[in-house]
């Protein structure tokens, strides 16, 4: 033995977000629960939708009937915290006055 020892991750990748965080922590949870362990990172790939409000909605690029808050909002105002350390890499449908004010990357959320 050398001395050194593995450590591994449980990492979750999600497609489009489109704003469901609830959605998608629930399906972790469920994952979770089912399989007995714990997912210790979430990467979401494109299109989180950072919307804390309607003033948001008006900044994205989308058709009408596409702007939805989502449950995103929830997470910024810390009444829901996420269910394990979430990355995201945003998408063409985003809040882009939100994300501009985060130039080098940072916290959308609290927690």
């Amino acid at each position: 033995s050398s001395g050194t020892r593995t450590i591994t991750m449980k990492i979750a990748i999600e497609g489009c977000a489109h704003g469901e965080l609830d959605k998608i922590y629930e399906t972790i949870a469920d994952i979770q629960q089912r399989h007995g362990y714990k997912i210790d990172l979430l990467l979401i790939c494109g299109d989180f939708q950072a919307v804390r409000n309607t003033d948001d909605l008006q900044c994205m690029a989308v058709p009408q009937k596409y702007r939805h808050l989502g449950t995103f909002w929830r997470y910024y105002i810390g009444e829901k915290k996420a269910l394990c350390p979430t990355i995201f890499i945003g998408g063409n449908h985003e809040a882009s006055n939100y994300l501009q004010e985060l130039y080098y990357g940072g916290w959308v959320a609290p927690d």
